[in-house]
């Protein structure tokens, strides 16, 4: 699949969700609470926003989670590597948040209680040279907030 059919995949299905913010958002970072809940990694394969199926079992954790912890809502930052053009990557940054967004709506999250942020081309793994940095860097975090 092409860039450009990853990302008409992943907003049609973003379309089909139900209501979902779908404007960019800032994401408080639960405070430095102590019982706060860790973030949940979602990896994504290269130049693509489709969720993979070894890692859709990690929607509902993050639903699970949240009603444990009470959280009052979902952050969920799309990332990318720092390969590409940064406008595209932009763009797949929120193509990613989105269909993981999409998923949670799914799932049975108030899409009311979700916030969409991008975080393209952060931590720059890939400039370290680390086995696996780059997958790494391609994904989004469920963050908890209360």
């Amino acid at each position: 699949m092409t860039k450009h059919g990853a990302l008409l995949a992943a907003c049609t299905i973003f379309a089909m969700a139900p209501s979902v913010a779908q404007t960019v958002g800032i994401c408080s970072r639960g405070g430095g609470m102590a019982n706060q809940p860790q973030p949940v990694w979602i990896l994504f394969d290269q130049d693509s926003a489709q969720i993979r199926a070894d890692d859709r079992y990690k929607i509902a954790d993050a639903i699970n989670t949240a009603k444990a912890y009470q959280v009052t809502s979902l952050c969920v930052v799309g990332h990318t590597d720092k390969r590409g053009d940064k406008a595209l990557n932009e763009r797949l940054g929120r193509a990613r948040s989105q269909a993981v967004a999409a998923e949670l709506v799914n799932a049975g999250y108030p899409g009311n209680d979700i916030v969409i942020a991008i975080d393209p081309e952060s931590f720059g793994n890939l400039s370290l040279g680390v086995s696996g940095a780059q997958e790494r860097d391609r994904r989004v975090t469920i963050v908890f907030s209360r």
